[in-house]
């Protein structure tokens, strides 16, 4: 019986149908996570107005949401690496799916914010098992941008459910915008469960006997005969049981903390910056549905964003993500300028958050490759866990600054600050 290294056929491997389907399941499971991520961010105002609430109170609805995702990203990061990257993402999407549904029925922020932990349950609980997923599937000169171009589907998520604020709100009030993503992703669960296949690396450590790692690797590779073939995966990941000591081993000593700040300080600009963005347009002076639109119109400028950094990245680096945030500082701090028109107010807008966006995405197509397979689930949900703690705290440090009466000029260099931290997390 010959010895097939999977890590090599992964690596070498031309891209081709296998590539193709992983790569859009995922791009849709992160299409549909961006639908619940910015339901309670674009229908912030339209929920302060209809439940009669402070912005203060909707910023806890946010970080309720936010510590879910906290709470989703290390459990379902263990989950991913326990029972495999496929019943991590499908239980994710199904967790951040079902909530939505009875949003219709809430008559106070406290239920709403109940409902919203539960949807950052899965939408925490699906990043580690698709960057593990992505990152186990690309031939490693395309892993960043396989990550990256799945958060494309992110951004879209962004972009379409601010279209659904902006044209179904003002007929069917704010909790048409969580039904629509539910619906979607009730679809799209049922979907993955017939067509998303496991990680190729994930089997082959875990269940290498097992008959279902023959077949997803004769599709990788249809063109050999693996009919008495025993496989194994010649890359550093000896390591058979999860613990965090594995996160500090070796390069890793330094890369770990490293990370983590960089996605502690990136998250508390990018995803308060999400967060708030909808009220900042219209203290900016745009209309609700102005402000909607220009929200969506910022999505669709991440995803130019976030395609033309995925190369870069592949080739350089997280040091490519150096400037994607120097453009978003110097946008949001343009932004407060007083006086500025319409038109003006939504390019610059468009810009700061496409490039926040695109900082955001990069970190996250870089994070997989310092881990090997059998941790890989475990250190990204850790890495991810240090974010969401910034996003936990970070529309409550919003609330404060609101109730602060800065200048909104000051207010967003506030925000802006943090990444200068990552700029210098991502120089060491």
């Amino acid at each position: 019986m010959r010895e097939v290294d999977v890590g090599a056929l992964l690596e070498e491997r031309k891209l081709n149908r296998f590539h193709a389907l992983t790569l859009g399941l995922c791009v849709l499971i992160l299409f549909v996570d961006g639908l619940d991520f910015s339901a309670s961010n674009v229908g912030a105002p339209s929920i302060i107005r209809g439940l009669s609430i402070e912005r203060s109170e909707m910023s806890f609805v946010q970080s309720s949401g936010y510590f879910g995702i906290f709470v989703g990203s290390l459990l379902f990061g263990y989950l991913g690496d326990k029972y495999g990257r496929r019943f991590g993402a499908i239980l994710g999407v199904l967790a951040y799916s079902i909530p939505g549904l009875l949003t219709p029925f809430v008559t106070s922020y406290e239920q709403l914010a109940v409902l919203r932990f539960f949807t950052g349950l899965g939408m925490g609980g699906v990043v580690p098992n698709v960057i593990a997923l992505l990152n186990e599937t690309a031939p490693k000169r395309y892993r960043a941008t396989f990550v990256m171009i799945g958060y494309v589907g992110y951004s879209m998520g962004n972009a379409v459910i601010a279209q659904v604020a902006a044209w179904f709100v003002p007929a069917f009030g704010w909790p048409v915008i969580f039904v629509v993503a539910s619906v979607v992703g009730l679809v799209l669960c049922a979907f993955l469960l017939f067509a998303l296949p496991e990680s190729i690396s994930y089997l082959t450590v875990t269940n290498p006997e097992a008959p279902q790692l023959k077949r997803l690797v004769s599709r990788l590779v249809p063109d050999q005969d693996f009919t008495a073939a025993r496989f194994v995966l010649n890359r550093p990941a000896a390591e058979k049981q999860f613990s965090l000591s594995l996160l500090f081993s070796g390069y890793r000593r330094i890369a770990t903390p490293l990370l983590w700040l960089t996605f502690f300080s990136e998250f508390l600009t990018y995803m308060t910056l999400a967060s708030v963005l909808s009220l900042v347009l219209e203290d900016a002076g745009l209309q609700p549905q102005q402000a909607s639109i220009a929200f969506s119109y910022a999505y669709v400028g991440a995803m130019i964003a976030i395609l033309a950094l995925t190369r870069p990245v592949d080739y350089f680096g997280p040091k490519a993500a150096i400037v994607s945030a120097a453009i978003a500082v110097t946008a949001l701090v343009y932004l407060g300028t007083p006086g500025l028109s319409a038109t003006a107010i939504t390019v610059v807008a468009v810009i700061g958050l496409a490039f926040s966006s695109a900082t955001h995405q990069s970190i996250n197509g870089i994070v997989g490759g310092f881990y090997p397979t059998i941790i890989r689930g475990n250190g990204v949900g850790y890495a991810s866990g240090c974010g969401r703690i910034a996003a936990i705290i970070g529309p409550m440090i919003a609330s404060a600054l609101f109730a602060a009466n800065l200048s909104l000029q000051q207010f967003l260099i506030c925000l802006a600050a943090p990444y200068l931290v990552l700029v210098a997390a991502l120089i060491g």
